[in-house]
């Protein structure tokens, strides 16, 4: 690759934004520590937005709670940077997800913990080219260098790497010790609905199963960012004829339809609901069918026009080819919102003192709880 190009290439990790930021609150706490609350889709206005809010808070005082699919790759990177600059713990939250940047601005924590029901994802970095995610040699070298900066070894740099653009490499307890990714687990204070990795955690990886799953969770991913992301891949998407809401329709209509509704609704997002997520694959895995339960806010550009409310969907996913294609796609909309979820500083603040429970003998003998009993502090 040219100079020139390596240059394009950066310029464009650095300069592309997302449809919306995320969410950032911080609660202040009675023993003078602080919660800050992520949530959201990451983007690069974060960066300041977090280093503001937490510029007044002392060094080690702070927890940082995540909650996001992801996001910019330097967002996750120069939060996360900024964290272990603070000495932050971060937590996964019951129930939470943390994937792609969120999951790189995690591992900043000085200490680092993950409730038995969240999950962590890690991928390579990317890049759209032709409309499609393809893997970024330079945002790859940028994402090897800030994982060095925070001590972490070469096989556990591969690691967070390997995995592909379209998939996700779901990081279990085990994996995290055999590569020296400094955890403790964070034991649920209440019973949790079951997560939407459930779904992922029981088909091994590379099986049809776990390939379309990952295809779906992809796909909501990027509809939830920018109309820049989404548009251009569209073609992509399908089959020359899908079965699109029980009737047969051809590629271009169905990609028309779509780029109409994104033009309309510039501002998306996607929240599968945990659980709720099921692939069934045919004998010869050619074709799977998925389905499931999300959550879905809409905004129009001058956020003057909003709809939100909850969709069962059904996709029918051919896995023959380079990428998977959608053949077949129907959803059930009720256009009834659901109950508002809890706001995570309300929720984590009622179980705070549950929480510091926990947190306070492993903060004593940390050698004790880490899932890398020797590492007293992240690596």
């Amino acid at each position: 690759m040219s100079v020139r190009s390596i240059c394009v290439t950066i310029l464009l990790l650095l300069t592309l934004t997302a449809a919306q930021a995320a969410e950032i609150n911080v609660k202040q706490l009675e023993n003078g520590s602080a919660l800050v609350v992520i949530e959201g889709r990451f983007d690069l206005g974060d960066i300041e937005t977090f280093r503001t809010k937490v510029a007044s808070l002392p060094i080690g005082k702070a927890t940082v709670v995540f909650q996001s699919k992801g996001g910019r790759l330097l967002a996750g990177i120069r939060i996360g940077t900024l964290i272990r600059a603070k000495k932050f713990a971060t937590i996964v939250p019951e129930g939470a997800q943390c994937a792609s940047a969120c999951a790189l601005a995690w591992l900043g924590g000085t200490r680092r913990f993950v409730a038995k029901d969240a999950s962590v994802g890690f991928h390579a970095a990317f890049i759209f080219r032709a409309g499609e995610p393809a893997e970024s040699g330079p945002g790859n070298a940028i994402l090897g260098a800030y994982l060095n900066q925070l001590g972490l070894s070469e096989k556990a740099i591969l690691y967070i790497t390997r995995a592909a653009p379209t998939t996700m490499e779901w990081m279990s307890m085990e994996e995290a010790a055999e590569h020296g990714i400094a955890v403790t687990p964070l034991a649920a204070p209440h019973s949790a609905t079951k997560p939407t990795t459930a779904a992922i955690s029981e088909h091994p990886d590379g099986s049809p199963e776990r390939r379309a799953i990952d295809f779906v969770l992809a796909l909501a991913e990027r509809w939830s960012g920018p109309n820049a992301e989404v548009l251009p891949s569209l073609d992509g998407l399908y089959t020359d004829k899908v079965l699109y809401y029980g009737k047969p329709t051809p590629r271009e209509t169905v990609v028309v339809r779509k780029r109409r509704f994104a033009d309309r609704w510039t501002r998306r997002s996607y929240e599968i609901r945990p659980g709720s997520l099921s692939a069934t694959c045919a004998e010869a895995g050619g074709t799977c069918r998925v389905k499931g339960l999300m959550n879905w806010k809409f905004q129009n550009a001058d956020a003057t026009d909003s709809s939100r409310g909850v969709a069962s969907f059904e996709y029918s996913v051919v896995l023959a080819g380079n990428a998977p294609q959608i053949a077949a796609e129907t959803s059930s909309v009720n256009q009834k919102p659901p109950p508002p979820a809890p706001n995570p500083l309300t929720q984590v603040g009622k179980n705070l003192q549950e929480l510091f429970a926990k947190l306070r003998p492993t903060n004593a003998s940390p050698a004790k709880t880490a899932v890398r009993p020797k590492a007293s502090v992240a690596r």
